[in-house]
């Protein structure tokens, strides 16, 4: 099999390969055509396909996203559209394809990889299970009739002109991307797009049930056009699908009558995985300074070098006076008996160390699940660097 970069003239037959994998023939081979991988961030040059007997039958797609990590923008290898042709299934192929994708990310400039996974694949290529899939749901008669009917009217302008309003509104949000991503809507059968004073609102019938997609303003409104949209549809719920909880309307809507449904997989589900420690490491500092800022007494004054162990890379973050003044690399190697730098504390995580950049869960407990290990200084500043910020990705995005 020869494993090689897919190039835009044969998108038709990645598009082909997509339709007889996946249900829904020609609507999946539109999908491809209207805004997936057409006029998307679809990274041409870093994605793979395993090519055999002339025809493509692998394909490791790779979507060029900007992920927040509080204020901080890293590069995100978004992996989506894992597929083998079904003649060529039980060979090994995919996992070839996929060694050989994601061995090109640090080159191809990326920070960290995520993936939605199947359950006992992706691991063995240092992927590992993080943040949970958490679903808000509001049922319909126990929101309040407001006082004025809401107003909103159908949305037919461009997509990526909505991005500026929803980039104000998600700046500091981890877990969520830089827009513009997708550039269309690409279920357009199934969600639509309404437009208010200052925000707009992604949403449609998914059974009895009104599902946003995307949105951006005034989290009052928002749940009002919601409301009045299930009204309208006969629909006895609203699901909020993937919404982030530290959002502007996730921490509105928790003042509400809601439920709130958390599923975290054992093995597959949201999957990272650290591509450039430094580099990932360096874009952070800012946020790690604003941290160590706000803790405030007792922190203002400390100094000591901290190490961060990877599963093949370390870095040291050298703090002064309650600043961080610099990150090192070190060699990995000699990260483990310290002879490359005076440490005051280590943070020793393997794969598992991307969880505390996404801080996915509190330190403590991603040490009890994954076997990392925080000790020296360490064990009091890892809280302060690495909180817990409940990630997720709005549904619009998913890849």
């Amino acid at each position: 099999m020869q494993l090689t970069a897919p190039t835009p003239d044969r998108i038709d037959a990645l598009a082909g390969l997509f339709a007889v994998t996946f249900s829904d023939y020609w609507d999946r081979r539109r999908y491809v055509h209207d805004g997936y991988i057409a006029d998307s961030p679809y990274d041409w040059a870093a994605s793979r396909i395993g090519v055999e007997d002339d025809r493509i039958v692998t394909h490791f797609g790779v979507w060029d996203f900007g992920m927040r990590i509080g204020s901080a923008e890293c590069r995100m290898a978004g992996i989506g559209a894992v597929e083998t042709h079904d003649e060529y299934r039980k060979r090994g192929l995919m996992a070839q394809t996929a060694a050989d994708c994601v061995s090109g990310l640090k080159e191809a400039g990326y920070d960290l990889s995520l993936l939605f996974g199947i359950p006992g694949f992706y691991h063995r290529f240092g992927y590992v299970r993080s943040f949970g899939e958490g679903t808000f749901s509001l049922t319909t008669r126990d929101l309040a009739e407001p006082e004025h009917a809401p107003e909103y009217t159908p949305y037919t302008g461009d997509v990526a002109s909505l991005a500026a309003m929803y980039n104000a509104e998600n700046s500091g949000v981890t877990g969520t991307y830089v827009r513009p991503t997708y550039r269309r809507n690409r279920k357009p059968k199934t969600f639509r797009i309404y437009a208010f004073d200052g925000g707009y609102v992604v949403a449609g019938r998914a059974r009895d049930t009104i599902e946003l997609c995307d949105c951006a303003g005034d989290p009052a409104t928002i749940v009002a056009i919601l409301r009045d949209l299930a009204v309208r549809e006969l629909c006895t719920e609203i699901s909020l699908v993937f919404l982030p909880r530290r959002s502007r309307l996730g921490e509105y809507v928790q003042t509400l009558s809601h439920r709130f449904t958390l599923s975290r997989n054992q093995s597959g589900g949201p999957m990272f995985r650290l591509v450039n420690l430094p580099a990932l490491t360096n874009k952070l500092i800012p946020v790690f300074n604003e941290r160590l800022a706000a803790a405030g007494d007792g922190v203002d004054g400390y100094s000591g070098t901290v190490v961060l162990r990877g599963h093949d890379e370390a870095v040291s973050l050298v703090i002064a006076g309650g600043t961080v003044s610099r990150m090192e690399p070190i060699e990995h190697s000699r990260a483990a008996d310290g002879a490359t730098t005076r440490r005051s504390g280590v943070i020793d995580a393997g794969h598992a160390l991307v969880r505390f950049f996404v801080g996915d869960d509190h330190p403590d407990r991603i040490c009890a699940q994954t076997g990392a290990t925080i000790s020296g200084d360490a064990q009091w500043i890892a809280p302060i660097l690495f909180p817990d910020q409940e990630p997720s990705t709005i549904l619009w995005d998913r890849f």
